[in-house]
């Protein structure tokens, strides 16, 4: 009896790491889609109203909820205390201490960072292109993510109900 109690544990912890593995896909497409519409209301914020860098990180957070808001509101912050301080550096760093949780790919953050790089120091038609190149970028990356998605899933849940499976037959 107890056996079996431990086997049936195995195999529905086994089922759970699969469809975790799954979930965390559609976590992933979420922060993307949160990122590109970051994105696209600093895009607005910049070229129509045509303000500061700072303030349009304050009006985007107003936007912007959760770990989102408190990203774009600590950096507005330290734009204002850190007046030394590259934005680039004091991006990446307000990025890595609020938004570290987020579960995107290597390449993903590498682009979020260069983002904050290109940010306030060119014209105004050169923020709006580097802007519409990150907007594209996310975007290719959410379509690449949806279109690979249904399959990742079934290989991730397939593999933790059969890894389930065999760790039960291992232990009987």
């Amino acid at each position: 009896m107890l056996k079996t109690a431990g086997i049936l544990m195995i195999l529905t912890a086994g089922a759970g790491l699969g469809f975790g593995k799954g979930y965390e896909l559609l976590l992933r497409e979420r922060a993307l889609g949160q990122i590109l519409l970051m994105i696209r209301w600093l895009k607005g914020e910049i070229c129509s109203k045509q303000v500061s860098l700072h303030d349009a990180f304050l009006g985007v957070a107003q936007q912007m909820s959760g770990k989102y808001r408190e990203f774009l509101t600590n950096t507005a912050e330290k734009m204002e205390q850190s007046a030394g301080m590259r934005f680039a550096d004091l991006y990446r760093s307000c990025a890595e201490e609020v938004l570290k949780e987020l579960p995107l790919s290597k390449k993903e953050w590498e682009l979020f960072f260069t983002m904050g790089g290109t940010l306030g120091y060119l014209d105004l038609d050169m923020q709006k292109k580097q802007l519409e190149f990150y907007e594209g970028e996310f975007l290719h990356s959410i379509e690449e993510l949806r279109a690979e998605m249904p399959a990742k899933k079934k290989v991730y849940q397939s593999l933790g109900v059969m890894g389930g499976i065999l760790l039960a037959i291992l232990v009987w």
